[in-house]
Order: structure tokens, then sequence, then C-alpha cells
């Protein structure tokens, strides 16, 4: 019989396993956004939801929909559409579901948000017909709905709107948790001119793309939502400043993820649900009353210092040059001042560009995640990834907890997807349990002596090897630096060529 410790430490190798794929699944160029999910899975999801479940009602969608749209690909996209026949018919909100799915409870939302502003509010099916109260079910609705797919759905039902043929008409998309995701990548990557609500949805945090904008942004997040650290909610407004977009951004006491989950709590006036409520309402009617916003492009166009200048103040600022370094507000604003102004090689996804750089040992000098994963176990790990000409890669990743010493290691190969997407596929995984501060990892998986164990690792491994895990995209890359986005998490990760 296995000790507790034995399976806490099989558990924990798991969860680093995880971690490590998701962070070493890392090449790819800023055009692969649309291809991965961009909202996150984390541990900290999965609890809150599994120790607070919503009170969630599943309906049938040819119950609770009202209408259907002709989408992409010949498939019909259900939705249910709330009206108010006191309103011009000129304002539209366009409102995106959590990763449940479509529900009674957004209906509700869209009723509400009908009323009270005097427009068409349509919330479409984004899982095309699929709905559940079962979180690893809807975390896995999540992760295997691509943003590009669910851009192409939005544009379908814009369409359908005539938002795309009526310049009068002014459209806000609203989101909740993998809806508010959704919902600012949609309007960064795809539709401009929309204003964007975000509820406790992953943030966008680049410049770039933020610039994009030529509408507002509202943010609602609550201060214990384990997903969001205050140090991203921090970057997220500060980016949009930085991007000269408008914004109404802010974080309520006393409460976590999805603390809106109903129409009842506006009802009783509960709060802070409702002082939430009011901030998106007032937000939503100053965008439709005012004249279409447009971005600053002064703010746009600012670049002051040197990229030399800007990448040294980022690498002074580590402790330790080549490990893993604890996450700050400080070093994460300087990070983010690298990708916006420093100077990257261009197309970085490609072979061309990535491969006279890629062969060699890197090794991840800035993850704030697995700081924050690491304390909590009371311990810490450090990763590198060796990549070789051949395009084959191996990572490593050290731990040091109470319950576990050793390395947790994958192998596979990357190569570039239309010369434009880096990618990475691994198809092994294997651990080493080791109390010695100098001892190596087993090299491949062929070392690794026959076991139980053996077996058990490299089968999880290959089942954590999914699509959704399979691209990333680069933020920067030079020579010896390259920094690139875990979008699942809303955070970067920074690694250092040896």
């Amino acid at each position: 019989m296995m000790s507790s410790a034995c399976i806490a430490s099989i558990l924990f190798c798991i969860t680093c396993l995880l971690c490590e794929l998701n962070s070493s699944l890392a090449f790819s160029s800023r055009a692969s956004s649309s291809i991965i999910t961009s909202w996150s899975s984390s541990v900290a999801h999965i609890i809150e939801h599994i120790v607070s479940p919503p009170p969630l009602q599943v309906t049938p969608l040819n119950e609770l929909t009202n209408t259907r749209i002709p989408g992409p690909d010949g498939v019909d996209i259900l939705a249910y559409t709330a009206t108010n026949n006191n309103g011009d018919g000129k304002n539209t909100i366009i409102l995106l579901h959590e990763f449940f799915g479509l529900n009674p409870s957004i209906v509700e939302k869209a009723e509400l948000l009908a009323k009270d502003l005097g427009c068409t509010v349509i919330a479409p099916d984004t899982f095309r017909g699929t709905v559940t109260d079962f979180v690893p079910k809807a975390i896995w609705l999540a992760l295997t709905t691509p943003q590009e797919r669910v851009n192409d759905d939005l544009d379908a039902v814009c369409r359908f709107l005539g938002c795309n043929t009526d310049s009068a008409k002014k459209l806000a998309v609203v989101g909740f948790c993998y809806g508010g995701g959704k919902a600012i990548r949609y309007t960064t990557q795809r539709k401009h001119d929309a204003a964007t609500v975000v509820f406790y949805g992953s943030p966008v945090t680049d410049v770039n793309e933020l610039q994009r904008l030529n509408a507002p942004v509202c943010g609602i997040f609550g201060n214990q939502d384990a997903q969001f650290s205050s140090s991203l909610l921090d970057n997220f407004q500060s980016s949009l400043n930085d991007a000269g977009v408008d914004n109404d951004i802010r974080v309520y006491s006393g409460v976590g993820h999805a603390f809106w989950k109903d129409v009842s709590q506006i009802e009783r006036r509960d709060q802070p649900q409702t002082d939430a409520y009011n901030q998106c309402t007032t937000f939503l009617r100053e965008f439709f009353s005012s004249s279409t916003m447009r971005v600053d492009d002064t703010i746009k166009e600012a670049a002051a210092t040197s990229s030399t200048t800007i990448k040294s103040r980022f690498l002074d600022s580590l402790d330790r040059p080549y490990d893993l370094n604890q996450g700050s507000k400080e070093r994460t604003g300087l990070l983010n001042d690298l990708i916006q102004n420093g100077d990257s090689i261009q197309q970085p996804g490609s072979l061309e560009s990535f491969m006279p750089v890629a062969p060699g040992r890197w090794r991840v000098i800035y993850a704030p995640h697995m700081t924050t994963m690491s304390g909590l176990a009371g311990g810490e790990f450090s990763v590198q990834y060796d990549l070789n000409d051949d395009g084959t890669i191996v990572s490593h990743a050290k731990c040091n907890f109470p319950f576990y010493k050793g390395f947790l290691s994958v192998s596979g190969s990357f190569g570039s997807v239309n010369n434009e997407v880096c990618r990475v596929d691994f198809d092994e995984a294997w651990i080493k349990a080791s109390n010695h501060e100098n001892d190596e990892p087993y090299p491949n998986i062929q070392s690794v002596p026959d076991s139980i164990l053996k077996s058990l690792i490299r089968n999880l491994g290959k089942a954590a090897f999914i699509e959704p895990f399979a691209v990333f995209p680069i933020s920067f890359l030079d020579s010896e630096t390259i920094v690139f986005d875990f979008e699942l998490l809303g955070t970067r990760i920074c690694a250092r060529k040896e």
C-alpha cells in the first residue's frame, strides 16, 4: 500500500508536470494568439468552482434559445435575444457566457441589461450545442474552444445584427469568466470599435494588441479571486493607459471569482454585486450616448528609451540571472516595457528567424505563477529547456519540496506551422527522485529504469499532451532572451539562454 506521502508526491508530480508542460510549450509567433484558448483552467479556478459551485441550472439549448443565426461552415449558432421596445434599435450588446455554456443565469442577465439600457442583448452559444454543470467538462470545453472559432461565430452574430452595414449602430461585447477573456480578445483581434466589459475574465496586457482598440474597456474583478493577482490587474490597467484606451478597471473587496451569480443579487441590492452592475451599466450608457471613442495616437506613438537600456533594466532587477526569480510588480512592469519597446527579432515563429537562435540550453528566469505555486507548496523549483539542431527538445524541472525532491522531465520536437507559428509536440514524460543537490536528471526516457511509476508518469504525460497546449505566442525574442505568453493563466514566462 502506498503511504500518504507517496500519494501526495505523485499528485504533486502530476500538477508540476502540467505546469511544466504549459510553460515548456513555448515557441510561437504573436500571430498564434488566435490558435490557442485564452482563458485560464488554473488550479485556483478549479478549486474555487469545486469549493463554491454556482447555483447553475442546465437547460437544453433548444428550450433556452429563441434565435438561430447562420454561422460559418454551415453551422447555425443558437442564441437568446432580449429586446426592449422602448429603445431606438441602435445599441446592441453581445453577451458571452462563462465556461459552463449558455444557461438561464445568462438569459436573465440579458433580459436585465436590455430592460435597464433600452437596447438589444444577444447571448450566443459559443460551445456550439454543449452545456454542462460538471466543472471538469467545463474546463475541457474552455480549453478546446479556440479563439479563432469564437471570433468567426461572433462575426456571424454581427452580420446578423447588421453591425457591419449600419454605421449608426454601436456595439458592446460583455463576457463573464471564460466569456470575459473571449470578449476582450474578440475586440482586440476583430471588432476594434466595440466597447468591452470583462467580468473576471483573463485580461490582455500586451500594449500592441490593446492599441488596436478604438473604444473603451470596463473591467470588474474581486480581490479574493485566486486567478488574477493584484499585479496582473494593475498591469492590465497600466497597459490600457499606455495604449491610450479609456478604461474603468475596478477590484471589489471581499469577493472572489464569479461573484455576480444571478439577477436576484441585484434585485436584493446585494453588495458589491449591485455596485459592480451599476459600474457596468453606467459605463455602457456613457459609451452608447457618446461619439465614437478613438485611441490617443500621441500616446500610441510614444517610445522613449533605447531597447538596450530597457533590457538591462529588467535583467539588473533579477536576484539570480540564470535561475527562477520571485515575481514582483516592478519586474513585471520592466518585462512589459521590454516587450513593448525592446528590439525583438521579427516573426520569431518562423523557422528562418527562430532556428538560428534556438539550439542550446534555456533557463526560465521569470515566471510569477511558478514562484507563486512553489511558495504555496513550501519549496521551489527551476526549469530548463534543451533545444537541439535536429528539432528535438528536452525540458527538466528541478523540484525541492518537503514531500518531493527530484526532477520532472518531458521530451519531444519543435517546428513551425505555415512558417509563422512554432509549436512543440511532447511525447514522453518521466521523473527522477533525488535528495542530492548536484544530481542530474535522467537525460531521456530510455535511461529511466522500468517500474510501475515510470509507466504511470509516462501515461499521465501522454494524456496531458493535448492540442491547446501546443502553441504559445512569443512576445519578445533575441539571441539570448525569450518571453512568451502563458494565456491560460494570463501571465508571461521569460527564459534566458546560457
